[in-house]
């Protein structure tokens, strides 16, 4: 009985030392804050009623055209973006619409546009991201991008992917021409691909079409 008591005595002052001793536990390892991204499908929260211009509804002035960008409702559970109204100077060169189009969704919604609910990869930091636009026969699209892949890392998620070149695809083909479009990335288009965890390959407009 005294042996067991003095075992005991013996076990509660070596955990008390060890619990007590300076320097006895683990450090508590550093915690980098993961940056917050504007993703986000679903809510319980009711979004205010989408009032931006979604089509133009004036004459654009002398030498300019509308078009739409499209961005995301935050609270819509379909990723299928929304159009928003633009005017962009006129060309007789397709391309040069274009390219001026991807410029507007680049600098991506506007403050107005996010309060109502619209959300996007694309900001400001991305704004001059397009650096090429290239089309043959107004129906072979290629848009050559710079810095998107460090710009907005989170995007090769596979929600985040979705949603940025759902608005890619969808800015794009509204030129009715426009059959196919190739991304690449610094000209690279195993780059642009790999970035958001696909194979290089080309979007035809029956493969937008069908979803």
């Amino acid at each position: 009985m005294k042996k067991l008591l003095l075992f005991a005595l013996m076990t509660g002052i070596f955990l008390a030392c060890t619990l007590t001793t300076p320097g006895a536990l683990p450090p508590t390892a550093e915690i980098t804050p993961t940056p917050t991204i504007p993703v986000h499908f679903e809510t319980n929260s009711a979004m205010p009623t989408l009032e931006v211009p979604t089509v133009a509804t004036e004459t654009p002035p002398a030498g300019y055209v509308n078009v739409s960008v499209y961005f995301t409702l935050a609270n819509d559970n379909d990723i299928t973006p929304v159009p928003v109204a633009r005017v962009v100077p006129d060309s007789d060169n397709l391309a040069s619409v274009i390219h001026s189009t991807l410029k507007e969704l680049l600098k991506g919604p506007t403050d107005d546009e996010k309060t109502q609910g619209l959300i996007s990869w694309f900001s400001s930091a991305t704004a001059h991201s397009a650096t090429g636009v290239m089309l043959v026969s107004d129906i072979d699209l290629t848009v050559d991008f710079t810095g998107l892949n460090t710009l907005i890392p989170n995007a090769s998620t596979s929600a985040g992917s979705q949603m940025l070149l759902s608005q890619l695809n969808s800015t794009v083909f509204q030129f009715e021409s426009v059959q196919t479009v190739h991304y690449t990335l610094d000209g690279d288009c195993a780059a642009f691909w790999e970035w958001l965890q696909y194979d290089c390959h080309s979007v035809t407009r029956a493969e937008w079409e069908k979803g």
